[in-house]
């Protein structure tokens, strides 16, 4: 309700002609703060089974070494799983990544070192294991909008967790800040042996601001397409709020 409530609002500020691109450009050089949710009602062969995931994410994009790079840290915050034995809630794994930027004829790469840290008060809401891996991002603007893909590998040190997700985005533009989206994250459990491949289609706004902040809401219904192994979701819905900060308390 809270964000439809928020999509509907008046926009505040014309102040940038592409702000859905900036708003929703993962390689923006801006840092942001992010809440975004995954909901996940039904899943695959479990019967009565839910679970649900908040995550708190910071972006600050920096120039260490002299190369400009993009550093973020995701922390589920809230996580919960439930079914036919009970219900479990607490904090999921933290995951941070860092990854230098480079610019090729106006297609924006990123590849560098992810970690994960076993912070989760549960194995039913993350591995608990320390792991390893790399992650790489891409972004392309267009007059009508924006493709973006980020891939991720990890794996703990004894290999008993061991994943490769890969998330394409597609958004395409419309008036008043509007924008259609579809950011379904594949995901193979090479540990388990499970996939799952959503596809979702979904609704944002972006609402740039006088101070050079950027506004940004969404809810996407995902529907997995393929979905293989015990466990795996198979429809969610994933909303979020994001904000992002000129560096330097001004617009870039």
């Amino acid at each position: 309700m809270l964000l439809a409530v928020l999509l509907a609002l008046p926009a505040a500020s014309r102040a940038q002609d592409n702000a859905q691109n900036d708003g929703n450009d993962p390689l923006t050089p801006k840092a942001a703060l992010q809440l975004q949710d995954y909901f996940q009602p039904f899943l695959n062969e479990r019967l009565g089974s839910g679970a649900n995931q908040t995550n708190v994410r910071g972006v600050l994009p920096h120039d260490a070494l002299g190369i400009p790079q993009f550093a973020r840290a995701s922390f589920p915050a809230v996580a919960s799983a439930w079914g036919p034995a009970g219900s479990e809630t607490g904090i999921g794994d933290l995951t941070v990544f860092d990854v230098p930027v480079f610019t090729v004829n106006g297609v924006k790469f990123g590849v560098g070192p992810l970690a994960v840290a076993p912070t989760a008060t549960s194995v039913a809401l993350g591995d608990r294991k320390w792991q390893i891996g790399a992650e790489g991002i891409a972004s392309a603007r267009h007059a009508w909008g924006l493709t973006a893909g980020l891939a991720s590998y990890q794996q703990s040190i004894d290999r008993q967790s061991q994943s490769l997700t890969f998330q394409p985005l597609l958004f395409y533009n419309l008036d008043d800040g509007y924008y259609l989206r579809s950011s379904g994250t594949v995901s193979f459990d090479l540990a388990h042996r499970t996939t799952v491949v959503p596809v979702g289609i979904g609704l944002g706004r972006v609402i740039p601001l006088p101070s050079g902040r950027i506004l940004n809401f969404f809810v996407e219904p995902q529907y997995s397409v393929i979905r293989a192994g015990d466990g795996v979701p198979t429809f969610q819905l994933y909303a979020g709020f994001n904000i992002q900060f000129p560096l330097g308390g001004g617009s870039r």
